[in-house]
């Protein structure tokens, strides 16, 4: 029934206004505090939703029964009142390490990124970004490359090296400043990236990490309004991007692409639009594991332990999201939908209510109390580094669950995660 959604949305507007209210007066934020993302992403996936759904909005895939079975109201209901829970819950530990942490602390001793590990570790990878872009992408005027990389084709070992130049740039832009020569290199690998059609956050993250930089440096905790509006405006073309360089590989022409953003806006009124979707998703996983009829106790988490080694080695490797496989159904095919769980639906995977009430208030703690160590670092720390680039990626924290963190700190991040790893096994301290 359409009231209980009206209920739900209620409730869920109530939530996310008073606990905002509270962040903003207590919390001591910041943009790069890792409240202020989720507050942007709460209001994107569940409250933006809930409304949405509350003035006449589809469910997701309502309309492709045939595909997925259609989400309920009843699904919907209880996702958002978690998820309003699991806020709280992270509300309450953002505030408590704010009353234990002074607002600026002393300068402590700190290890920096070291430069001759800089210089080595980006000796060799900006050479393997440079060779991955030209021949693993599309690039307009050249086209994409056929090259047969055999049984490696579908590694990420691979895939990852597409983004080296990127993140190595980001680095050399941490260590040495905004010059002009490593701007011009990121933009480049920026622009090439935004025509490949997938993978937004690979063009979104070192975006989001410049600003961070830029406004710490600057001493700096927010943006400006027009600043916010400019973003605000970025973001708006930046949904369709992955759908728009798919067509530009196609061939499409500038009408294409016109009546292409016209089918984009109506597809978020009959619910196939997987963008403004992450509640509905994360609510099917709900009734998914219920269905299942046990939870994974953590284990979740483990195959973090053997995701290191490459598939090629170890062909029955489970995947890291084995789990979306394991309570998937034909109706409900979560790997095919490519689905997200959110960190409330991988919390309840793993240990039911009491998982979203546990996992986000430790990840709200814990990310709170790095942010705080963090404010007077020293601005060549590898601290700083490390925590500027996981308050990037909290977004997909928040969207895919705590697995995130290790996945894009480091299997990702691979050229500023061992410059990061080999100046503190150096440990040299100021």
């Amino acid at each position: 029934m359409k009231e209980s959604i009206f209920f739900a949305s209620g409730i869920d507007l109530s939530v996310f206004l008073i606990n905002t209210w509270i962040l903003l007066r207590y919390a001591k934020l910041s943009i790069y505090h890792p409240a202020t993302t989720y507050l942007l992403f709460h209001a994107f996936a569940f409250t933006s939703r809930l409304i949405f759904l509350t003035l006449g909005a589809t469910l997701f895939l309502g309309v492709l029964t045939d595909y997925f079975t259609e989400i309920e109201n009843h699904e919907i209901v209880r996702a958002a009142i978690l998820a309003d829970i699991g806020f709280i819950c992270m509300t309450f530990a953002w505030v408590r390490e704010a009353r234990r942490e002074p607002l600026v602390s002393p300068p402590k001793s700190a290890i920096l990124l070291d430069d001759n590990i800089l210089k080595v570790v980006l000796f060799i990878t900006i050479p393997i970004g440079i060779w991955a872009i030209f021949a693993q992408l599309y690039i307009p005027g050249i086209g994409k490359p056929q090259n047969d990389f055999g049984n490696w084709a579908e590694s990420s070992y691979i895939a990852n090296t597409q983004n080296w130049l990127i993140l190595s740039c980001l680095v050399l832009i941490f260590k040495y400043g905004f010059k002009t020569p490593i701007l011009i290199a990121l933009i480049v690998g920026l622009v090439i990236l935004a025509f490949q059609g997938e993978l937004r956050y690979r063009i979104v993250t070192p975006c989001i990490f410049l600003l961070f930089l830029y406004l710490y440096r600057q001493k700096q905790r927010w943006i400006s309004l027009r600043f916010s509006m400019y973003l605000l405006i970025g973001f708006l073309f930046f949904l369709p991007l992955k759908y728009v360089g798919k067509l530009i590989q196609q061939g499409a022409t500038f009408e294409d692409v016109t009546e292409f953003a016209s089918e984009y806006q109506e597809s978020l009124q009959v619910g196939v639009n997987a963008d403004f979707s992450f509640l509905d998703m994360y609510a099917s996983i709900l009734t998914l594991i219920d269905q299942h009829g046990e939870h994974y106790y953590g284990s979740t988490y483990l195959n973090l332990l053997i995701n290191p080694i490459p598939r090629q080695f170890w062909v029955e490797k489970p995947s890291m999201m084995q789990w979306m496989t394991d309570i998937s159904t034909p109706a409900r095919n979560l790997k095919q939908l490519g689905a997200t769980a959110t960190i409330y639906g991988e919390s309840f995977v793993n240990f039911g209510f009491l998982g979203v009430v546990f996992i986000p208030f430790l990840f709200a703690k814990y990310s709170a109390r790095w942010y705080f160590k963090s404010l007077n670092a020293h601005p060549q720390s590898a601290n700083l580094y490390l925590y500027l680039y996981f308050s990037t990626i909290t977004i997909l924290v928040y969207r895919d669950g705590l697995n995130a963190i290790f996945m894009f700190l480091t299997s990702y991040n691979m050229p500023g995660f061992f410059v990061y790893f080999f100046s503190i096994l150096k440990g040299k301290r100021v």
